[in-house]
C-alpha cells in the first residue's frame, strides 16, 4: 500500500517539534516500501504554517519543503515540485497561486482567475 502525510506529518518532519511525534513520522517514511505522498494542498497549509506559526522567512520555508520533496522517501503529487521552485525564485506569483495552478494543469485544465500576475503564467487566463 501507498500512503500520503497530512500537513501534522509534513510539519513535525521539517520542524522537529514535538519531537516524539517528528521521531514517530521519521520512522513511519522509513518504514514505507514506497515514497509517501504529499499532495498540493498539504505543501500550502504547510508553508502557511511555517510562516505564520513557527516565523521562518519565505525563503528558508521553500527551501525546506523542496528538501523534503526531493527526498526519496516522499513523492509530490502533481507539478508540486515544480511550483515550489518557481516560488523560490519570485514570490510574485506566490506559493499557494503557484500550487493552484500546478493543480489545474495536472488536470489538464486552464485556470481562469482575476489575478494579473497569475495570468502571466502558461495554464492560466485571465478574465476581464
Amino acid at each position: 500500500m501507498t500512503y500520503a502525510v497530512d500537513t501534522s506529518v509534513v510539519l513535525r518532519l521539517l520542524t522537529g517539534e514535538p519531537i516524539e511525534q517528528a521521531e514517530s513520522a521519521k520512522q513511519a517514511l522509513e518504514r514505507q516500501p514506497h515514497a509517501v505522498h504529499i499532495s498540493a494542498l498539504v505543501v500550502g497549509e504547510s508553508y502557511f504554517a511555517l510562516r505564520h506559526h513557527y516565523h521562518v522567512p519565505h525563503e528558508l520555508a521553500v527551501e525546506s519543503l523542496l528538501a523534503l520533496l526531493t527526498s526519496d522517501r516522499v513523492a509530490a503529487v502533481g507539478g508540486v515540485r515544480e511550483a515550489l521552485i518557481a516560488a523560490h525564485t519570485t514570490q510574485h506569483p506566490g506559493v499557494m497561486d503557484r500550487l493552484i495552478l500546478a493543480d489545474a494543469n495536472t488536470e489538464d485544465c486552464e485556470l481562469l482567475t482575476f489575478d494579473k500576475r497569475l495570468a502571466t503564467l502558461e495554464g492560466a487566463r485571465l478574465l476581464r
